[in-house]
């Protein structure tokens, strides 16, 4: 079977949608990737099996992230523009560039990114099956939520729709992704998701995390702790620009007497004992080394904490951050701590309780069991796309 998978340009995006997408290559399957941009270098880097490159297609974005992500995510308008231009105005010049590729390619099935709106559209005017590989928690987010995200989606939901019908495509949206009729995977279980939620709606599939893709980064000795509990810190890969956030925690780390790992990006910050800075990190040998990771609550940082049984302390920033915060608080595996307002104590009570053993550390363990017994390739994933053509 030849399959297509369609990514958006970010780690955070494409590095959950490898573990299947190796799956299937491992089965027989002939498997690509492909973005609407030129993504060749990072996805080779990654370890993707094959890669397709729609005609014309531009170098993948480069200024909304680091200090000028920080500009907009501060900006409620500017931040609205930007969800508006990834989510309406950029699909609809992807649309026809996408249709080329997949008839260049052909494949039997696509599996996409469930926020690449215009591989949705492409694959349905080309005729082939595709199913979604969600890289958030968004399809099992209960429907009477309500968060800045799901305000702004609400005011640009006749845009969006206008986006699909005009092209004849029925679309169901759930948050900020396109649902398939043929079946969307999300990289969680039960465990973590029914507390705040309930059952997964029908077409909607929990398969486990997905934790099969190459990563790069830096490996961490954990011995610099001396033994001394480790505190694991990334606010993600565009959002790293958080110099106040990350002293507040290696503050409190240092009160409590921990150790910290710290993922920084382009930050230079102070060095301080007990502390490692690097650019980028392992995160998976970061997360298997730490007692509790402290993250913006970005679904990938989220998933793969829990498949490794760590206990997280969510604060969000933007977007769907806020609902994988609520998904972690209901499920008992973690806190959340607002970084940019909470004074000193509630962030030092919050790590010292993480840290020790407690029910929260038992829930992430339980929630990482049920991880690790559904499979941590994305196997669901996979096996979606192979029913996809059955």
């Amino acid at each position: 079977m030849k399959v297509t998978v369609l990514t958006l340009p970010e780690k955070g995006h494409y590095h959950p949608l490898l573990g299947p997408a190796l799956e299937l290559a491992r089965r027989g399957h002939d498997v690509a990737l492909a973005c609407a941009f030129d993504l060749r270098a990072e996805l080779h880097a990654a370890g993707a099996p094959r890669v397709l490159v729609p005609p014309g297609a531009p170098p993948p974005p480069a200024g909304v992230r680091g200090e000028a992500l920080a500009r907009v995510l501060a900006d409620p308008v500017a931040l609205a523009g930007w969800i508006r231009e990834l989510l309406v105005d950029a699909p609809g010049e992807q649309i026809a560039p996408l249709r080329a590729l997949l008839r260049a390619e052909r494949p039997d099935v696509v599996a996409l990114d469930t926020m690449a709106y215009a591989g949705a559209i492409a694959a349905e005017l080309e005729g082939i099956p595709w199913v979604g590989w969600a890289t958030s928690l968004n399809p099992v987010v209960p429907g009477a939520t309500d968060t800045p995200l799901i305000r702004t989606l609400r005011a640009l939901d006749p845009a969006r729709r206008a986006l699909f019908s005009a092209h004849g495509v029925t679309a169901e949206l759930r948050v900020s992704d396109v649902l398939s009729p043929r079946g969307t995977a999300v990289f969680a279980t039960e465990a973590l998701t029914e507390p705040f939620a309930g059952p997964a709606r029908a077409g909607v599939r929990l398969v486990g995390p997905s934790l099969g893709g190459t990563r790069g980064g830096e490996r961490v000795d954990p011995s610099f702790a001396g033994g001394r509990p480790i505190v694991y810190v990334s606010f993600g890969s565009q959002a790293w620009f958080q110099p106040a956030r990350f002293a507040r925690v290696i503050a409190a780390a240092a009160e409590l007497e921990l150790a910290v790992i710290a993922a920084v990006g382009d930050l230079r910050l102070a060095p301080a004992p007990r502390v490692r800075c690097v650019p980028v990190a392992d995160q998976l040998h970061a997360l298997a080394h730490a007692h509790v990771a402290v993250t913006h609550g970005g679904a990938n940082s989220v998933m793969e904490a829990l498949a490794l049984g760590v206990p997280l302390l969510v604060a969000p920033i933007c977007n769907d951050q806020e609902h994988n915060a609520r998904f972690v608080v209901a499920a008992g595996c973690g806190a959340v701590v607002d970084l940019d307002a909470s004074d000193h104590g509630a962030l030092v009570a919050a790590l010292a309780r993480l840290v020790a053993p407690g029910p929260e550390r038992v829930a992430a363990a339980a929630i990482g069991a049920s991880y690790q017994a559904r499979g941590t390739v994305g196997a669901g994933a996979a096996e979606l796309v192979e029913h996809a053509c059955s």
